[in-house]
């Protein structure tokens, strides 16, 4: 008995195009609010200076403006992922960028939102282990947009094994 293979959905040309413009503006708006959580606190770190208004921005852009651009990123890649012909996980390169965006989210939300609001508390140590964060997360967004443009490890490789997929 053989299975019938049905090809995915694919998006349309005018929606693939208005997603995959909206998933670039995302990605690099989310890039450069990262960059504003990196120099806000190595501006304090070389002045020495009073972090109130650094902490009053990095508050604002990290727990209000940056959340909203994340997940618009990974939602859009998503959809383009499932309409498209790249996949989800049919490719490296695909897969690789969903792991360095969901690190970045999760690290972000488990330690520079706790950091940030001690450094508004007064804490004066907090500013280093900010810029590190901050500095791990460009690197990974940044590789993400290497990902996007160099698209290299090919795709996985999956077989047909009693009619079901297997990677």
């Amino acid at each position: 008995m053989t299975a019938a293979v049905t090809a995915p959905r694919r998006l349309s040309r005018p929606v693939r195009s208005a997603l995959r413009t909206a998933h670039v503006l995302l990605a690099a708006t989310w890039t450069g609010a990262a960059l504003v959580m990196l120099v806000l606190p190595a501006a304090v770190l070389l002045r020495d200076a009073d972090a109130g208004f650094a902490v009053a921005v990095m508050s604002t852009v990290g727990n209000g403006v940056i959340p909203f651009l994340a997940v618009g990123t990974v939602l859009s890649g998503a959809v383009l992922g499932a309409g498209t012909a790249w996949g989800l996980f049919r490719h490296r390169w695909v897969v690789a960028k969903t792991v360095l965006s969901l690190a970045v989210i999760v690290s972000s939300v488990a330690l520079n939102t706790g950091w940030v609001d001690a450094a508004s508390a007064g804490d004066r140590s907090v500013p280093g282990l900010l810029v590190a964060s901050s500095l791990l997360h460009q690197v990974a967004l940044l590789g993400s947009l290497v990902l996007s443009v160099e698209k290299p490890g090919g795709r996985i490789r999956t077989r047909l094994t009693r009619n079901h997929l297997v990677a």
